[in-house]
């Protein structure tokens, strides 16, 4: 009774403080795991963005007939807009065949469409250090166009 009650208290307040420091180290590790998912999918969704850009790209330029630009060199451009991220997704487009048909023997062949590869680059919002995105995605795609 001469201070039993004071020590058993102590040690009480002692393990309570020891399972919410136990707690909020937990929270804070769920935190940054769920917050590093969250980059993680802004850079892939940043990354399929600057995928369709590209499409759309290419069958712009298989529009205008301009596609065989990218015969003698790669085009590569960025999707500027897209919100959120800490640098614009970019692609890049690149020939791999262009489709030739003649139905009639003597007859020069046209080009009737084309095989382009795209590859695409999104980011996420984190930065390291060195002020470059933490967070990073590519995909890639093969695209025909053609008649």
């Amino acid at each position: 009774q001469q201070g039993a009650i004071l020590i058993v208290a102590l040690i009480m307040l002692l393990l309570v403080t020891i399972i919410g420091l136990a707690s909020i180290r937990g929270t804070s590790l769920q935190e940054r795991m769920a917050g590093n998912l969250r980059d993680q999918e802004l850079a892939l969704q940043a990354a399929e963005a600057a995928l369709r850009k590209g499409e759309a790209a290419v069958a712009n330029k298989f529009n205008a007939g301009t596609l065989s630009t990218l015969a003698t060199a790669d085009e590569s451009g960025t999707y500027s807009s897209f919100p959120g991220a800490a640098k614009d997704p970019t692609y890049v487009l690149k020939q791999l065949i262009t489709l030739r048909t003649s139905t009639e023997a003597g007859v020069p062949t046209d080009d009737e469409g084309s095989i382009v590869r795209i590859t695409a680059k999104g980011y996420g919002l984190a930065q390291d250090a060195a002020n470059t995105p933490s967070s990073t995605s590519e995909l890639s795609s093969v695209f025909l166009v053609e008649q």
